[in-house]
């Protein structure tokens, strides 16, 4: 389950990231459109606040809040690194 509840945490923060027009732009080579924009920032939303009802049943109501904030930071740091670092397929125009 905690494996879980990181995987959601990164997931998340990759879906944020991708919402922006740098990093899409960098990864699939083309404009982000509005409408892509608000499903991205939206989903990437929705598994974060999703993210902490797994936390919870892992740890329990006094640590699972904690653990989700751990996830949370650590799931920034990871999608912050593969988004940054990772060699797009696609070269920059």
């Amino acid at each position: 389950m905690s494996i879980f509840v990181l995987i959601l945490t990164t997931t998340a923060f990759l879906l944020l990231g991708l919402a922006t027009d740098a990093q899409y732009r960098r990864r699939f080579g083309t404009g982000l459109s509005r409408r892509r924009r608000s499903l991205l920032r939206n989903g990437g939303w929705g598994v974060l606040v999703f993210s902490v009802a797994p936390a919870i049943l892992a740890r329990g109501w006094i640590f699972g809040p904690i653990f989700w904030i751990a996830a949370v930071m650590a799931g920034a740091g990871v999608a912050f690194l593969s988004l940054n670092l990772i060699v797009s397929r696609s070269p920059p125009r």
